[in-house]
């Protein structure tokens, strides 16, 4: 077993079911839109040779929860407090492999959310991204959270995925269906490719953008999936109406839930 494949099976003992490797070099020209914390690799990481993406399934919308204070939404200035469930699963099992690289192999490795991890994600070949501008996998849909492993290692990159999976989809021939799921209309129709990064998505449209103002209008509330005063359950509706996602509900969950 040569080096990279030992790393995947190693991530996968981690809790991870996706595995790549990015072309770091690609990734550093990739345009990304601003306000959103993101930065090229070498900005976090000078000596960064390699990029791993890791995807984990979300089987439960528990997975999905968060905790903020009041903020703008602009992630690159730091005003808003953010917990998430997810951000903080997958990088402590990303840190875990980076942990083992270090001690096993004497290799250098830094999890982060803060490169382009979707246009990654794809370059690794782990899927498209789709209408809604999220990573659609033929294995799970969108229902998968990323995160990325700088590494001073040298791996061979991935090739980018090959098919448009929305194209592809019978059921969103005439329209697609995450498009036709938001009740806001926040997702511009067609493809996610050739729109500038930042614009498929009207951010002001997305009930995301509201969910940490400090007094939120009723029209967002109603599909704010609130546990807490600032505690609630990030939107998914777009996500859920995916039809590659329906692969999750059938099989992964009843076993997770133990109904099999």
């Amino acid at each position: 077993m040569d080096l990279k494949e030992e790393i995947k099976t190693k991530a996968m003992e981690k809790g991870f079911q996706l595995f790549g490797v990015s072309d770091i070099k690609k990734l550093e020209d990739v345009e990304f839109p601003s306000g959103r914390g993101l930065v090229k690799p070498s900005e976090l990481m000078d000596d960064a040779r390699s990029l791993i993406v890791m995807g984990m399934v979300i089987w439960d919308e528990g997975m999905n929860a968060a905790i903020s204070t009041p903020g703008t939404g602009d992630f690159s200035g730091g005003e808003a407090e953010y917990y998430n469930l997810y951000y903080e699963t997958v990088e402590t099992r990303a840190w875990r492999l980076a942990n083992w690289l270090w001690d096993e192999k004497g290799v250098k490795a830094v999890p982060t959310h803060s490169v382009h991890v979707k246009v990654a994600a794809y370059l690794a070949g782990l899927g498209f991204i789709g209408h809604n501008t999220q990573v659609i996998t033929p294995e799970y849909g969108p229902r998968v959270r990323w995160i990325a492993l700088l590494t001073t290692l040298e791996l061979t990159p991935d090739q980018p995925f090959p098919r448009d999976l929305c194209a592809e989809q019978p059921l969103c021939q005439k329209e697609s269906l995450c498009v036709k799921a938001c009740p806001y209309g926040a997702i511009i129709p067609g493809p996610s490719q050739g729109v500038t990064p930042g614009e498929k998505v009207i951010y002001d449209k997305c009930v995301v953008s509201h969910e940490l103002e400090k007094d939120i209008n009723n029209k967002w509330e109603k599909h704010i999936r609130r546990i807490t005063e600032r505690g609630f359950m990030e939107c998914t509706i777009c996500n859920l109406a995916c039809p590659y996602g329906k692969t999750v509900e059938a099989d992964i969950v009843p076993r997770k839930r133990g109904l099999v």
